[in-house]
């Protein structure tokens, strides 16, 4: 066969359209349909596009959540609350619980909490407090390692950053004294990278498997020392640094000072990750596939989010006799253990404010903590094409394929037999696709905020997420259709637990 008409015709068994046909022929890609599940994925590129820190996650959780009328209530202070009300609360910028409360919600035998639990962080590249670091006349920042990443794959990207800047401020109430104030940095213009080494300059053993020093071959380049030099006046080279200039570079500290709207001086401290630049988007000749940063766990983050504002805008609120809830921890990447994570007594003091806050007596706490129920969302291990051996043969989840539930003996997942048959239930009536996933028995098995929270609360307690590829690269891959999934899953969770719960026989 010779031509490209012939070859796009021999293809298919019935003549394509003729569209699709003429396309082909002038080399474009054929014209995608519109599918159902491609505005959930394009929601969710949006949000990941707004991110890039767990701060700048909470904040946009934040705006999700008032831009659907829920009230914020503040740490450590007293809350009323109220039934059919809408709340949330963030610790930190980076901890944020959200939650409302049912029409027919009451301290008797009916109630409990419906909770979607995931996290705001991911494994990623921090800045160290003293990042002023220059090599080979080119000026560095030094770099934190955060979590398990697959620091392989931070080389060769345009690299952004994002995070908490602490900064001195004026008062207008007090001339003259300056206070401390918390700002949030974005910059997603490509400010570093990290340039891998040549092939020629690797011995035979390098070459074969490439294992970077994470202390010595993580650290991105800014710029040149010759152009920061040419951009500067001697008046200017000469002047002393001291304080915050002798900790960071001043190329640096005055990009983030503008992005902030003050004097690189005015900069006292700062939490800031770096981040892939390339903004998230739609993949494949179809566009059925997610391409983003932190889709671990900004995902599951997103979809409890979102599905509880789908839920408190529907008329299933003013019948439903449970607390519905969305909490995102911080921390989950490195063990939870902090003031903004899991293991931190954050959010059960959150769950006492709100409990007070609804007159819920002591005494009937432990009953309402019996009816309730935590669905650990973290995303789950899809079967790679050229990896399946990884997978233990009869649990390979697939993109398209819905929703995994994660089960392991030595509990490293929360999940038993009677929540995932609950669960089961749930996303039966709710029309959404289940997969079941086991580590093979030779293979380390990962873990969620699912064991933590449960062992803490005694709440009953099943891990599960949405399939993705490249857990922990500095770019993941999932399937648009898996948004759509989890995103019907959470709010069929906030509308159907409870009945499935309480006509359900249970030991």
């Amino acid at each position: 066969l010779k031509g490209p008409t012939k070859v796009v015709a021999s293809i298919y068994l019935s003549p394509p359209p003729i569209d699709f046909l003429c396309a082909a022929m002038a080399g474009e890609p054929p014209q995608k349909k519109q599918r159902p599940d491609d505005k959930a994925a394009q929601l969710f590129v949006d949000f990941v596009n707004q991110t890039g820190s767990p701060y700048h996650t909470v904040s946009a959780c934040a705006g999700l959540l008032k831009s659907s009328g829920f009230v914020e209530l503040y740490d450590g202070k007293p809350w009323t609350v109220a039934r059919n009300g809408k709340y949330f609360v963030t610790k930190g910028g980076s901890e944020v619980m959200a939650f409302v409360v049912g029409g027919k919600f009451n301290q008797g035998l009916d109630s409990g909490m419906s909770i979607v639990g995931a996290h705001t962080d991911s494994p990623c590249l921090r800045l160290r407090p003293n990042s002023k670091v220059s090599g080979a006349g080119m000026l560095q920042v030094g770099m934190q390692t955060y979590g398990g990443g697959l620091w392989h794959t931070w080389f060769d990207r345009p690299l952004g950053v994002a995070g908490k800047v602490v900064i001195r401020q004026g008062s207008a109430d007090k001339p003259g004294v300056q206070s401390l104030a918390e700002r949030l940095v974005h910059i997603p213009e490509p400010l570093m990278l990290i340039p891998n080494l040549a092939i020629h300059l690797q011995s035979p053993d390098e070459r074969k498997g490439f294992s970077p020093n994470t202390e010595s071959h993580l650290q991105p380049v800014l710029c040149s020392k010759m152009f920061d030099d040419a951009s500067r006046s001697a008046e200017e080279l000469k002047e002393p640094k001291d304080g915050i200039f002798a900790r960071h570079h001043t190329a640096l500290l005055e990009r983030i000072a503008k992005d902030l709207g003050c004097k690189p001086g005015d900069i006292v401290d700062a939490d800031l990750c770096l981040m892939d630049s390339t903004p998230a988007c739609l993949a494949g000749i179809y566009q059925e596939f997610v391409s983003a940063p932190r889709i671990d766990n900004l995902l599951s983050t997103w979809a409890a989010v979102k599905g509880l504002c789908g839920f408190a805008s529907s008329p299933a609120l003013a019948e439903s006799q449970d607390i519905c809830m969305a909490v995102s921890f911080d921390h989950e990447e490195c063990g939870s253990q902090s003031v903004v994570g899991a293991e931190g007594a954050t959010f059960p003091s959150w769950l006492d404010s709100m409990l007070n806050g609804l007159e819920v007596a002591p005494v009937a706490r432990s009953a309402i903590f019996a009816r309730s129920f935590l669905l650990s969302a973290d995303c789950a291990h899809g079967v790679h094409p050229n990896y399946a051996g990884k997978h233990q043969s009869e649990h390979r989840p697939e993109f398209h394929k819905g929703i995994v539930i994660k089960t392991n003996a030595n509990q490293r997942y929360a999940t038993t037999a009677i929540t995932a048959s609950l669960f089961r239930e749930v996303c039966k009536r709710a029309d959404v696709p289940v997969q079941d996933f086991v580590v093979r028995n030779d293979s380390p098995c990962g873990t969620t905020i699912g064991p933590i929270v449960s062992a803490k609360l005694g709440i009953r307690t099943i891990d599960i997420g949405a399939p993705q590829w490249a857990m922990h690269s500095c770019r993941e891959t999932c399937a648009t259709s898996d948004c759509a999934h989890l995103l019907t899953l959470c709010k069929g969770f906030f509308e159907l637990f409870r009945q499935i719960d309480s006509d359900a026989d249970t030991m």
